[in-house]
């Protein structure tokens, strides 16, 4: 498929190939789980069978969370074909566990260019049949369409009238230490290889003027986007040593260090272990975080 019929081609590669998220799954929940929630305490008047789409739901957990909160249903939907496999055998579980949940479905689609509607229709959790979702959902999974607009228009397409959409995205890098901190480490020592990868900004939807210009460009109304300033358990607790392996795992550290000898490898983390060991607690390693909870009306 060409380019310009796969606009984020290089997204679909990039997250296929990224089986560390499926191996850290658990510890990015406990770290991530709170900032979800926030989100979704956020949706107002939500009707208790409310139907709800979960955009980059990774490998499941917000969409598992929405399936206790409604009686309608659920479909979650992301780029990754590796995390939605385990969001679907986590949900076979939890339907198990609780049958009185809201039935859930999963779709690997790229939501700026998928028949969201569509996929809704054919669902299992739908039943054949669907009028729009009452509420577009997403924790820091709508960062990095390669057009951002056309995304938000082709999720309001799928919107019912007067239905709400709420996402929660991350502030500056600079009020995030919990990351920013460990990639200077890493940085310190060794430089980040060249890449002719997708970008893959975290920080992209920092600026809440431009997710508000995003937003009312596609058509969205009420928008609102408001601070949401919490704590986070770097990896969701566990010892120094444990939270330190996940550091080394994911972000910058494990691409920056490919190649590189073992003791540079050391050098590192004994860096990376410099930063979180002034903030452990009994809790865990904790930092400040800070989000935006942006919300709007179809």
């Amino acid at each position: 498929m060409s380019q310009s019929h796969d606009p984020n081609a290089e997204q679909r590669e990039f997250w296929r190939a990224a089986a560390v998220w499926v191996d850290q799954q658990e510890r990015l929940d406990a770290q991530l789980a709170h900032i979800g929630v926030a989100a979704m305490d956020a949706v107002d008047g939500l009707p208790s069978a409310a139907r709800v789409l979960d955009v980059g739901c990774g490998c499941g957990q917000t969409s598992l969370q929405w399936s206790e909160r409604v009686s309608g249903s659920v479909l979650g939907v992301d780029i990754s074909e590796p995390l939605v496999e385990v969001a679907r055998r986590r949900a076979a579980e939890h339907s198990a566990a609780y049958p009185e949940a809201a039935p859930i479905s999963f779709a690997v689609a790229d939501a700026q260019t998928a028949d969201i509607a569509g996929l809704a229709t054919e669902s299992a959790a739908d039943n054949g049949s669907f009028a729009g979702f009452d509420v577009v959902f997403s924790r820091l999974g709508v960062m990095f369409f390669a057009d951002s607009v056309a995304a938000f228009v082709n999720l309001r397409s799928a919107t019912r009238p007067g239905g709400q959409l709420s996402f929660v995205c991350w502030q500056r890098a600079r009020n995030n230490p919990w990351l920013v901190s460990v990639n200077k480490a890493v940085l310190g020592i060794v430089e980040m290889p060249s890449s002719d990868g997708p970008a893959v900004d975290p920080f992209a939807f920092a600026d809440p003027d431009h997710v508000q210009g995003i937003l009312g460009a596609a058509g969205w109304s009420d928008i609102a986007i408001e601070p949401h300033d919490t704590e986070l358990v770097f990896s969701g607790g566990g010892t120094l040593e444990e939270t330190v392996d996940f550091a080394m795992d994911l972000g910058i550290a494990r691409r920056a260090l490919a190649g590189h000898p073992p003791e540079v490898h050391a050098q590192v983390r004994d860096a990376v272990t410099a930063v979180l060991a002034p903030r452990e607690t009994p809790a865990g390693v904790v930092f400040p975080a800070a989000t935006w909870i942006a919300t709007a009306r179809n």
